[in-house]
């Protein structure tokens, strides 16, 4: 799921990504942004599930070169999950 992109990234916005192995794009909508050392992560979840209960949540990795790239590698994976996983308590405490 790289797509090359021309312009910043905020929370709330929706972009058309093409999905490995699908040929229509499809709609993410950006639910987090974060950084982890010199890395921004976007959070994404598909605009069609975002009424549902139980939904897919993706993380691609954007390094400011207009690219979006998906996380290959485990470590950096398990780092990007448990700052999430952190993310979302801290807003859960704070009633977000």
């Amino acid at each position: 799921m790289s797509e090359e992109m021309t312009e910043e990234f905020e929370v709330g916005d929706v972009i058309a990504l093409t999905e490995e192995g699908k040929e229509e794009p499809r709609d993410f909508r950006i639910m987090y942004i974060f950084d982890i050392e010199d890395r921004s992560y976007l959070v994404l979840v598909p605009v069609d599930q975002e009424e549902e209960e139980e939904y897919e949540v993706h993380f691609l990795r954007y390094d400011g070169t207009d690219m979006l790239i998906p996380i290959e590698d485990d470590e950096e994976w398990e780092q990007v999950e448990a700052t999430f996983e952190t993310l979302i308590v801290d807003l859960e405490k704070d009633g977000i």
